[in-house]
């Protein structure tokens, strides 16, 4: 998004709060809001600021529904609400991750509403110097067009963003989480780092791991195909 989106920090923002991280800042996430505590949200949502702060539950109790309110992870993706179509049964919405931001304080429901809200301080970035992150940046232009991850369809378009040399490193290292990035905890873990060359390592590694994982399907294949030569 082009436009500055501002956040004021003094007041509640809405929680939604899933099993995981499918939000991270420069991303988008289509929604499906369907029980009407949620619905209220998106309610009340779209006539102030149309922003919603994306938890995650911790533990597992929400899994086994002993807990009305499980309990959260402390950091959230604060996302501004970007589209938004009322279906029969609720909203379908397309979420816009604006920034990292700490549950501060919690506000449970009470009285009429229905969801929980809760003050947030922003995450703020730790700075890293510049030739620093033209470093990383080449480390995973290279990582990308030289591996055997260059095969993969969502390669292509974060190359593309590369190339554009329309985002910084930061934000490219967001795109890159998003697109690649499966894995729960990892996600999260991404969300919850505060240093950009932090969450480079962490980019990084699952991205050796992802490359290490396609290499072995290859290799697997290669037998496969020479096996089935042999036999004919």
């Amino acid at each position: 998004m082009s436009e500055t989106i501002r956040v004021n920090f003094n007041l509640p923002v809405p929680l939604f709060p899933l099993p995981e991280a499918i939000l991270l800042p420069q991303s988008v996430a289509p929604l499906h809001i369907f029980e009407p505590r949620y619905r209220q949200m998106v309610e009340h949502t779209l006539d102030g600021a149309g922003q919603i702060a994306m938890a995650c539950f911790s533990g597992d109790g929400w899994k086994h529904g002993d807990e009305l309110l499980p309990d959260l992870k402390p950091v959230t993706c604060l996302g501004q609400i970007v589209q938004h179509q009322r279906v029969s049964d609720g909203y379908q919405i397309v979420l816009h991750g604006i920034c990292r931001a700490r549950i501060d304080t919690m506000i449970e429901p009470e009285g009429s509403t229905l969801y929980r809200s809760a003050h947030l301080k922003p995450l703020m970035d730790q700075g890293s110097d510049s030739i620093q992150l033209d470093n990383v940046r080449a480390e995973f232009e290279s990582l990308l067009c030289d591996t055997e991850l260059s095969q993969m369809q969502s390669v292509g378009m974060v190359l593309k963003c590369m190339e554009s040399q329309q985002f910084d490193t930061p934000t490219l290292l967001e795109i890159i989480a998003a697109a690649l990035v499966r894995d729960t905890d990892q996600r999260y873990a991404i969300l919850a780092e505060s240093s950009v060359t932090g969450r480079a390592d962490i980019i990084r590694d699952e991205l050796l791991r992802l490359e290490h994982l396609l290499l072995l399907a290859g290799r697997q294949r290669r037998m496969d195909g020479d096996y089935n030569v042999s036999v004919n």
